[in-house]
């Protein structure tokens, strides 16, 4: 049984009761705007109020608290979807009836207060708290450059997007976060307890209806205010499609593409869509990896993804650095194939197999649960995986290659080594 109920003004419960687990699960999001004033700070936040609150001010007071919780975890969740960035807790922890006496209430009491009533000095963050976080935060941005594959999908979305919020990186950029101090991060938390939508997500064994009374008790000090708004915007047309190469120390070129699709969760059409990803390069029947991976041998991966809450495709490969060209343009002859709806019963079949398949193990996981539910809050549907699946079934051939045409490269990025 599922249910969405408003506990307090502008804060949302999507409850699923099931017995399925031992544990119970719970996320809160506070939606912010993605923008570079807040960036960094959304990101920093649960981590500096992580280390200690008014009852249990460190780390080892917590871990105690959560051990006699029996070993209940409480971290942090930051989160971007579209232009809409979340920042929050998440926490999982034994059922009540399971050990006889109440857990998801003093659970949800403690998350309240991590969350309300932090470690002060002198009327903001302890400086000690907010330095050591913000030094790992730092080293976390900073890092971001190791990992090459994902560093050439950052820069893909930056290039792409240099005039919109979805070129933002998740956590923020350093030079953002080096503006911080205790006391604007302190005064920023505050503000954004206030001013933002709150999106809960509860899986357990409670009772919607009851889940929403504790977590309605624990949270009547958050202060509610007039509310920010969020969003992402969604372009469909591409004036000049963008071509950039850097070079770096790396071994293996890194050619990614950017496409706009104009479709994201509330269209008609997303099912359509998200068959027509998978076909062209959303797993192991994918054209994409059958045709550009394996039996050209072009690339060392290949693949697709989609961001429906901003209408992108995005497409990631490793090639050798002289294959460029080629890959580029082999990777745009499997589109139009799909465009010109050369697609295989095996393909199709593959591909929505795969799609149903993947929902169905999706319904068996507290956190894919929690991701999808709150991306339909984001999107406002009310939707749960099963009609999710059930509009992935009646998709046709023809409404995929309908979809095939609405994709536009727009950008292009290759990574190359450094060159003699």
């Amino acid at each position: 049984m599922k249910g969405r109920i408003e506990i307090l003004p502008n804060v949302f419960l999507t409850a699923v009761q099931t017995d399925k687990f031992k544990t119970g699960c719970m996320s809160l999001n506070l939606l912010r705007p993605l923008c570079h004033e807040e960036a960094a700070a959304n990101a920093l936040l649960p981590d500096v109020l992580l280390r200690g609150c008014r009852s249990f001010p460190d780390i080892r007071s917590i871990s105690e608290r959560l051990d006699e919780l029996y070993g209940a975890s409480v971290g942090g969740l930051i989160r971007k979807r579209g232009e809409v960035q979340t920042s929050g807790f998440f926490a999982d922890f034994v059922e009540d009836e399971l050990v006889g006496e109440p857990v998801f209430a003093p659970v949800m009491e403690f998350v309240s207060e991590l969350l309300l009533h932090p470690v002060l000095e002198n009327g903001c963050f302890s400086q000690n708290y907010f330095e050591g976080e913000k030094y790992n935060l730092a080293n976390v941005i900073a890092s971001s450059v190791n990992d090459k594959r994902a560093y050439a999908m950052s820069r893909l979305r930056q290039i792409m997007c240099a005039d919109e919020a979805y070129g933002i990186a998740r956590v923020g950029e350093m030079e953002d976060l080096e503006k911080l101090d205790a006391a604007s991060l302190y005064a920023h938390g505050q503000n954004i307890l206030s001013t933002s939508r709150v999106e809960m997500f509860y899986m357990g064994r409670q009772d919607p209806q009851q889940a929403a009374e504790v977590l309605r008790s624990v949270l009547t000090e958050l202060p509610r205010s007039r509310f920010v708004e969020i969003g992402t915007s969604v372009k469909t047309d591409v004036s000049q499609i963008k071509t950039v190469t850097e070079q770096m120390d790396v071994t293996q070129g890194k050619l990614s593409m950017g496409f706009r699709t104009g479709c994201t969760l509330r269209d008609k059409d997303y099912p359509a869509m998200l068959m027509m990803n998978t076909i062209f390069g959303g797993g192991i029947s994918s054209k994409l990896f059958v045709h550009v991976r394996e039996e050209m041998s072009l690339c060392y991966y290949a693949g697709s993804a989609l961001d429906a809450h901003k209408g992108v495709m995005l497409v990631n490969s490793g090639i050798e650095f002289d294959q460029f060209e080629t890959a580029r343009d082999e990777i745009l002859r499997q589109l139009d194939a799909c465009r010109a709806g050369d697609i295989s019963e095996y393909e199709f079949d593959s591909a929505k197999g795969y799609l149903l398949s993947d929902l169905k193990a999706g319904m068996d996981s507290p956190g894919r649960l929690d991701e999808f539910y709150l991306s339909r809050s984001l999107a406002g549907l009310d939707e749960s995986m099963e009609d999710l699946a059930a509009r992935i079934r009646a998709v046709t051939k023809e409404q995929v290659v309908e979809a095939a045409g609405k994709v536009q490269l727009d950008t292009v990025f290759f990574l190359e080594g450094v060159q003699a």
